[in-house]
């Protein structure tokens, strides 16, 4: 499973959302899970992420998981805000 997960930047405090991304990325690990993708949109405003997981069980622990939990506080004083949705690839002929 992929979620797509779109950051919403403009209030953010930079410097501490890149920080929490650098301690909460390798958390996926431990749940067979990677990020695919990571793009910035030009003007500094979104970021959007690409989650793999192999299964909702593994995502919803990642998310559950006690050291990205007692980094909530963290996460909320970055100032961004975050949308997740499930995505599918789709392939067009090229």
């Amino acid at each position: 499973m992929r979620q797509l997960v779109t950051i919403d930047l403009t209030s953010a405090d930079i410097t501490l959302f890149e920080g929490y991304e650098r301690k909460v990325i390798p958390l996926l690990g431990k749940y067979d899970g990677r990020l695919e993708l990571c793009v910035r949109s030009v003007d500094g405003t979104t970021e959007t992420h690409v989650l793999y997981f192999p299964d909702v069980a593994r995502f919803e622990a990642f998310l559950a998981d006690p050291e990205r939990s007692e980094m909530q506080e963290e996460w909320n004083n970055t100032g961004a805000t975050p949308t997740v949705t499930e995505v599918t690839a789709v392939s067009y002929p090229s």
